[in-house]
C-alpha cells in the first residue's frame, strides 16, 4: 500500500512558518463601535501648587458642547465654539456605543493602546494637557478628559479630536506630553476610534458671539 509523505524539507517548512506566526503575530486593530459622541468645554481656575497646578470648578463658569452624530459622527451643520484668550477649560469626552450605553471608559480600561491628539491649531495657540483616571485612581493618559488652555487670538479654524486605537505596544512611542498636538499622528500604526471635527475660534474678551 502507498502511502502519501511529504518531502521532509515541506514538513519543516511548516513547522518554521507556523512557530514565527505565533510569535510575531499581525496587529489587528480592533476599533470600538460608537453610536454617539460629545465634547464638553467648562472654564476652571488654575491655582498653582509647589510643581504644578490644581485645576477648580467654580460657580459661573463657562460651559460649552458640541454633539457628534450620524453614521460619521459629524458636527451639527454650522457649529461654531468660542474659547478665551488667557482661559484654561477642562474638556470631557462623553461617548455611547450603538446601544446607548457610555463607552469613554472603555478607551480608559484598555489605556495602554489609546491616546487621543488635537490637531489643527495654529502654533503656540494653545496648550493642552492630560488628566485621566482609572477607576481605581491611577492617572493615565489617554486624552478623555484633560484641560486646554487659550493662549492667543486666533481666526477661525477647524479643530480635530482624534482618539487613536494603537497597535500593540506603540504607545510607548508617543511622548505623552509633547505629541499631543502631532499633525504626523499617522507614524503612530493603528487606526481612528474618533475622528470629530469642528469650527473652534479663541478670541478675546471683547469679542461679542
Amino acid at each position: 500500500m502507498k502511502k502519501n509523505i511529504l518531502p521532509l524539507f515541506t514538513v519543516i517548512s511548516l513547522l518554521v512558518f507556523g512557530s514565527c506566526s505565533k510569535d510575531n503575530p499581525v496587529p489587528v486593530t480592533d476599533q470600538e463601535e460608537l453610536g454617539t459622541a460629545e465634547l464638553i468645554f467648562t472654564e476652571v481656575k488654575v491655582e498653582p501648587h509647589d510643581d504644578h497646578f490644581h485645576y477648580n470648578d467654580f460657580e459661573g463658569a463657562e460651559k460649552q458642547s458640541i454633539k457628534f452624530t450620524g453614521k460619521d459622527l459629524s458636527a451639527p451643520a454650522n457649529a461654531h465654539m468660542h474659547l478665551h484668550v488667557g482661559k484654561t477649560y477642562r474638556f470631557e469626552l462623553k461617548a455611547t456605543d450603538f446601544a446607548g450605553r457610555p463607552a469613554e471608559q472603555t478607551f480608559i480600561d484598555s489605556e495602554e493602546q489609546h491616546f487621543a491628539f488635537w490637531l489643527n491649531a495654529p502654533a503656540s495657540s494653545m496648550k493642552v494637557i492630560f488628566a485621566d483616571k482609572k477607576a481605581d485612581k491611577t492617572r493615565v493618559k489617554v486624552g478623555t478628559v484633560g484641560y486646554i488652555s487659550v493662549l492667543k487670538e486666533t481666526n477661525a479654524f477647524e479643530l480635530r479630536y482624534i482618539m487613536r486605537h494603537l497597535n500593540p505596544g506603540v504607545k510607548s512611542k508617543i511622548d505623552l506630553v509633547n505629541d499631543i498636538q502631532n499633525k504626523d499622528f499617522t507614524k503612530f500604526g493603528g487606526a481612528n476610534d474618533l475622528d470629530l471635527k469642528f469650527e473652534m475660534h479663541f478670541v478675546g474678551e471683547e469679542h461679542s458671539h
